[in-house]
């Protein structure tokens, strides 16, 4: 069985988008599996979601990154 981890800073995603990423990646998967070895798969995904001042993107936290994408709208 695939096990597939997803990790994204905490309220990236809502309830609906976390159920819409599941389906779209364990489609992806199965559809790989299908085609490469002839079965669809169960797959296992897990999302952990961390705070966003423990990610950092290119030296600066989550949380400063996402300052700034705001400011520059």
């Amino acid at each position: 069985m695939p096990f597939v981890e997803i990790t994204s800073g905490t309220g990236a995603l809502t309830p609906e988008q976390k159920i819409k990423l599941n389906k779209a990646v364990t489609d992806s998967v199965k559809d790989f599996y299908q085609e490469e070895k002839g079965f669809r798969p169960h797959v296992w995904v897990v999302l952990r979601e961390h705070d966003p001042d423990n990610i950092l993107v290119d030296g600066e936290t989550l949380t400063e990154v996402r300052k700034k994408r705001e400011t520059e709208k």
